[in-house]
């Protein structure tokens, strides 16, 4: 099993929605534990590699996934945009 890390960013970013939206992204942050490429995952082409994105709805959950240490980082919850990706 995998532990995850949920950094400042997404977790402020996950506090600022609505919370039927947010129960819906933290259910499936708690899966990547168990499965950290989930089928639907994918590659974050403009990012490191083991960079991935996942989607929930209208938002994205993007993590990292260090399989060495079997960590997951979220990086950043947020809905689909032009920004979304930026500063990864």
């Amino acid at each position: 099993m995998y532990r995850i890390e949920v950094r400042r960013r997404a977790q402020k970013e996950l506090n600022r929605l609505p919370w039927q939206d947010r129960d819906r992204i933290e259910a499936a942050i708690d899966t990547l534990a168990e499965e950290p490429r989930p089928s639907g995952c994918k590659s974050v082409r403009t990012a490191d590699p083991g960079t991935y994105r996942l989607r929930v709805g209208d938002y994205r959950i993007i993590y990292i996934v260090r399989d060495a240490e079997q960590v997951i980082i979220v990086a950043r919850t947020a809905r689909r945009g032009e920004d979304t990706y930026k500063g990864l």
